[in-house]
């Protein structure tokens, strides 16, 4: 709900039973998220940029995620790392993320440093230091990460060879790391002119959480926001997920000791009712040692060394992915098979009264812990905005989870965790 002054109200939601918040836009079109809390004497500054790795240029993968680290890099009135200096002397810490929708810069201080955080990340908005050398510089570190994380690691570029099949006609369609040969193609015009498109004002929201007085947190937001300029919106490719509507399988070959499978499918988008439905079902199928997989594939079988399940929604598309490591005395096929009949059975007949509250009582838990601590309280309020326009809807997600029924989990596993719409992958130990 928007007041006549622009201010946007919590949907009457008391502050007991979720987060108490204000929000508004700036004259620039940036939004601005107040969340005071003051149990403890810090506060975080939480800045979500509207752009994330499906926002990469097709020829020029991992972007997104190579500016996260230019960011750093210094600006007009703050030299090379020292952003990382000005925070850590004044006690505080640091760090961003890149996703495939947004990518977030966050740091956490001591209350009576607020306005140095604000202070430096509008600095870097406005007047980033884009160089040569460290462009390069971060670029050579990207690369390195990726060596490390993916093609270095075991099972490490399973994900990325699924995602190129589940999300083929998308930005989805790669990995937020992206590719070495688009990491080595980029030039510095491009990071220029990356920074210009995206990094503005009204791309950008801003959440402030944790013990500061409103008022004055108003006043340094606009002192240190207010006066950049708004500029054009920026330029969104076509992002509509085609569904795929056939079973696609592939192999490869990994230095690893255990075999592996995974099944994965496209999923709803974010805040979605299947969303809650999804991570209740996800929470049946593998949460615990008393999960219906766990229980079956490496409890009572033994024929799987461990099993993970989970749902990730995005703003445009989700996935739902199920992966198993074998066990020597098992085959990959035998895995796969039991995994097919806990599904089909899921998807055809509703969990029970029993699992319904024990995955309901896991969500709930879940949900209240990541509203306590300040830095995941802010991520919160940001999805819902970005993804949403709708920062309140948080605190009806409690709600949401108690509503689900076993009807409408049986209902989605069956939209959505179909044979026929699946990408399958059988990982190999090299000889």
């Amino acid at each position: 709900m928007i007041s006549k002054n622009g201010e946007r109200k919590t949907h009457g939601v008391p502050a007991q039973n979720g987060i108490s918040f204000s929000e508004y836009d700036l004259d620039n079109g940036m939004h601005v998220i107040l969340a005071p809390s003051h149990h403890v004497p810090l506060v975080v500054t939480n800045l979500w940029y509207h752009v994330g790795s499906k926002d990469d240029p097709p020829a020029r993968t991992g972007f997104a995620h190579l500016f996260e680290h230019m960011m750093f890099q210094g600006s007009q009135n703050v030299g090379k790392t020292e952003h990382f200096k000005y925070i850590q002397r004044a006690g505080g810490s640091l760090n961003a993320t890149t996703s495939v929708d947004r990518t977030n810069y966050f740091e956490t201080l001591p209350s009576g440093d607020l306005e140095l955080a604000l202070w430096l990340e509008s600095d870097r908005m406005l007047a980033l230091d884009v160089t040569k050398e460290n462009f390069e510089n971060q670029r050579d570190v990207v690369k390195e990460e990726r060596r490390q994380r993916y093609e270095n690691k075991p099972y490490g570029t399973v994900w990325e060879n699924i995602v190129e099949r589940l999300f083929p006609t998308s930005g989805y369609h790669w990995t937020t790391i992206g590719s070495m040969e688009h990491l080595n193609q980029a030039t510095i015009d491009d990071v220029r002119a990356f920074h210009t498109e995206y990094y503005k004002p009204n791309n950008c929201s801003l959440a402030l959480v944790g013990d500061f007085d409103e008022s004055e947190a108003r006043t340094l937001v606009e002192r240190y926001f207010g006066p950049i300029p708004k500029a054009s919106e920026p330029f969104r490719d076509k992002q509509a997920v085609e569904p795929i509507n056939t079973q696609l399988r592939f192999s490869q070959s990994d230095a690893i000791k255990l075999p592996a499978i995974y099944i994965a499918f496209q999923g709803p988008f974010a805040f979605s009712r299947e969303e809650y439905a999804l991570d209740l079902l996800s929470y049946v199928m593998d949460t615990g040692r008393s999960s219906r997989l766990y229980q079956e594939l490496v409890y009572r079988r033994k024929i799987a060394r461990d099993v993970e399940t989970f749902n990730y929604c995005m703003e445009k598309t989700g996935s739902f992915v199920i992966d198993a490591k074998v066990q020597p005395n098992s085959t990959l096929d035998e895995v796969e098979s039991a995994i097919w009949k806990e599904i089909e059975r899921i998807r055809e007949e509703p969990i029970s009264e029993l699992e319904l509250e024990k995955v309901k009582n896991r969500a709930e838990m879940r949900t209240v812990a990541s509203m306590i601590e300040l830095g995941p309280r802010a991520d919160r309020l940001q999805r819902a905005w970005c993804f949403l326009r709708d920062t309140g809807y948080i605190n009806h997600e409690l709600e949401i989870f108690r509503s689900i029924t076993a009807e409408e989990i049986r209902d989605a596993a069956h939209a959505y965790l179909d044979p026929e719409r699946a990408v399958i992958c059988h990982v190999i130990p090299q000889a």
